[in-house]
């Protein structure tokens, strides 16, 4: 990677005469560059520990820089903050994501509470649809409103070791035309990872399959941190 300053000379006050790295003496102006908050850099430093940032050019070191997680660019952490969401639109800035955070706090408790009162309401009009005549196998309860429709379905479970009996007398054939039978993978999560990094050639094949066979997504999950509660005195 190119490990150049590209931010503009002009808008960074040098500072110090040796590098802060090896603190090599950088008498000759051409011997040094400035990180982007105008520290001295030797090149050979430079190059081995610092990256330009993708929107500033300025030098950021390598452990401080932030990558992005759309295009793998690195920035340094003002560039990372001002920079567009994946999404292409503009960055927040903090006053508006604590406007944000307040308000979806807020929203939140009242959701809990609206979606714990619509739990009570349900099940009380279920209980009061079961005492009505039913038409089609569902009943309606209606209001001057509107009106909700309480629907009855039946689901079936089998005990797969008890089925296994008519499996066998059925045969085979027989019984995959009544059942479809369906299996599911999911992982023991430490031992799986354990097992990918492994180095051992035996397994180096097997591993290759795992990897084949896996897809995975990111699943965002926002949730609403309990404040702790003051102790009284």
């Amino acid at each position: 990677m190119q490990t150049e300053n590209s931010l503009h000379p002009e808008g960074v006050e040098p500072r110090g005469a040796l590098c802060v790295e090896c603190l090599v003496s950088l008498a000759a102006p051409g011997e040094r560059v400035l990180d982007r908050t105008g520290a001295a850099l030797c090149r050979a430093c430079a190059a081995d520990f610092y990256a330009p940032c993708e929107a500033c050019g300025g030098l950021v070191p390598r452990d401080e820089a932030l990558e992005r997680p759309d295009s793998g660019a690195l920035n340094c952490f003002e560039c990372f903050g001002k920079a567009a969401a994946p999404d292409g639109s503009e960055a927040l800035t903090d006053e508006e994501v604590a406007a944000l955070v307040a308000e979806y706090v807020a929203l939140h408790e009242e959701l809990k509470r609206l979606e714990g009162r619509a739990v009570e309401v349900k099940e009380q009009l279920k209980r009061a649809a079961t005492v009505r005549p039913r038409v089609s196998n569902a009943v309606v309860l209606r209001a001057d409103s509107g009106s909700v429709r309480c629907s009855y379905t039946s689901k079936a479970a089998y005990d797969a070791e008890k089925l296994s009996a008519a499996e066998a007398l059925l045969g085979a054939e027989s019984f995959s035309a009544l059942f479809e039978r369906k299996v599911t993978f999911s992982a023991v999560r430490n031992r799986l990872e354990e097992f990918l990094s492994s180095e051992d050639d035996a397994t180096a094949a097997a591993r290759d399959a795992v990897r084949a066979a896996e897809s995975r997504t990111e699943v965002a999950t926002l949730t609403v941190v309990a404040q702790r509660k003051k102790k009284s005195s």
